[in-house]
């Protein structure tokens, strides 16, 4: 996990490299650096999951905005559009159905063919500078739990999984927010990799698994 332990601003030691301390300079100076995270989740070349799932995507997840201050400066990503499409758009191609909620107790009453409820939860971003690590590369970590409900709301299983992203700085003016903007947009890549791979074998989803064929939207579940 990349975490952040050391703290820079408009000044900064000698001991820092010329060419890290000027990449952190061009994207804090002694403001806010703030940009919009994009995604590139291409579909997932897997086997649909036969259950239909609710999903449901909390309003601090939707509209997530990470932000970091440190002296002289700080950082404003706001992340939460580009995440939240992309999980939709990986939990479509995942399942039978993905069918959105708004809460996590609304399966049931949503649709009656849903299975469970998943839910998605930033738990950390974390990056990394060329300030940070003596190198020219700007990395990014995403951590993320993945929550299960019965229709019910009742909790399940969770499971928590990373994607990291790095990309280099260059010596180009500005190439800093490019860099760090790049970093955040393969971390949220390799987190669609994995989701898509690994989720399948988690016991979040076995559990449904395990319970029969989905009931088609236009019946009702057997008394």
């Amino acid at each position: 996990m990349i975490t952040i332990n050391s703290r820079t601003g408009c000044g900064f030691s000698r001991s820092l490299r010329a060419a890290a301390s000027l990449s952190l300079a061009l994207l804090a100076g002694c403001g806010t650096t703030q940009f919009e995270a994009k995604t590139a989740i291409p579909p997932p070349l897997v086997e649909r999951i036969p259950v239909v799932v609710g999903v449901y995507l909390s309003p601090e997840f939707r509209d997530k905005v990470y932000r970091e201050d440190r002296d002289g400066g700080g950082v404003a990503i706001a992340i939460g559009k580009a995440q939240s499409e992309g999980f939709m758009r990986l939990m479509t191609a995942m399942f039978e159905r993905a069918v959105p909620v708004p809460s996590p107790e609304a399966g049931a009453g949503t649709d009656p063919a849903i299975r469970g409820v998943i839910e998605p939860v930033l738990e950390d971003f974390a990056f990394v500078t060329p300030a940070d690590s003596g190198t020219d590369v700007y990395a990014v970590s995403l951590r993320y739990r993945v929550n299960g409900y019965k229709p019910d709301g009742q909790f399940t299983e969770s499971w928590t999984f990373t994607g990291y992203g790095a990309a280099a700085s260059g010596g180009m003016l500005g190439i800093g927010t490019e860099a760090l903007q790049k970093a955040t947009q393969l971390a949220l890549r390799d987190a669609g990799a994995r989701l898509a791979t690994e989720l399948r074998e988690q016991a979040v989803i076995r559990g449904l698994m395990q319970q029969g064929p989905s009931v088609p939207a236009s019946e009702s579940p057997p008394p």
